[in-house]
């Protein structure tokens, strides 16, 4: 039976890191094996990647890969991680202003708060000419890959939380109990609407006869999706005493 050795997980090796004069080289082969990660996942997928092919493109030996993730799921995982971590940099003043404007229970702070997170959402979702491996891997995970790695941590440490924040500005927005059904139906409206600039952006884009969404275009789509946010808060909620769910109980 296999044991828990200090810095693995059960039955793998502890991860190894370059000794103390080769550190900076180690790192800078990590980060490459992870660069060239991006690009695979991001065109195979996580069940079609060869780790030889991610080797080759890091311009390293297979057992590279092993020796710093210790395996694909490890390596997966490890991709994931890089993105939360440039990601919620972003987000994390984003998220404060928003925490600190439900607080305040001013509904012009939180419908602001909203528009700023969903702004920002749109932001990252867009198709860029330029697009780094990154966003592409992300925008992999978020739609073609549950139950892999790096989706589950993805899922769990920067869509839930997103989510949750944007269901909850909603509701108090509303002025209705949390865990309205109604609340939750609007919040997923308006997280739908990026499905033109998400999933849908090549269509979008033929539509509009637009080459990208750089510059004004962008700009001119985050401005109708915050008058979007406020239109769908606006209009009155309709005449009934407790939401579907709850009438049903």
């Amino acid at each position: 039976m296999s044991t828990r050795r200090a810095g693995g997980t059960e039955g793998s090796r502890p991860r190894r890191r370059p000794r103390e004069g080769g550190y900076a080289r180690g790192e800078e082969t990590r980060e490459r094996i992870i660069q060239a990660a991006f690009e695979v996942f991001s065109e195979e997928g996580y069940l079609g990647a060869s780790t030889r092919l991610i080797a080759a493109r890091a311009g390293v030996n297979p057992p590279a890969l092993q020796y710093y993730f210790d395996s694909k799921e490890g390596l997966h995982e490890a991709c994931g991680r890089w993105v939360i971590d440039r990601v919620m940099g972003g987000f994390a003043p984003v998220l404060e202003a928003a925490r600190a404007a439900r607080a305040s229970g001013r509904r012009e702070a939180m419908l602001e708060a909203l528009q700023d997170l969903v702004e920002l959402i749109a932001d990252l979702t867009m198709p860029r000419t330029d697009e780094e491996g990154w966003r592409r891997f992300l925008g992999r995970c978020q739609t073609h890959s549950s139950g892999h790695p790096a989706f589950e941590l993805i899922e769990r440490e920067f869509t839930v939380p997103i989510k949750s924040m944007v269901i909850s500005l909603v509701t108090q927005v509303l002025g209705l109990e949390e865990g309205d059904e109604r609340a939750r139906i609007r919040a997923l409206l308006i997280l739908g609407q990026l499905w033109v600039v998400h999933d849908g952006a090549d269509r979008t884009l033929g539509d509009l006869g637009w080459p990208d969404f750089a510059g004004d275009r962008a700009a001119r789509v985050k401005e109708i999706l915050r008058d979007h946010v406020a239109r769908l808060l606006a209009s009155p909620l309709p005449a009934t005493s407790a939401s579907p769910s709850r009438s049903r109980r």
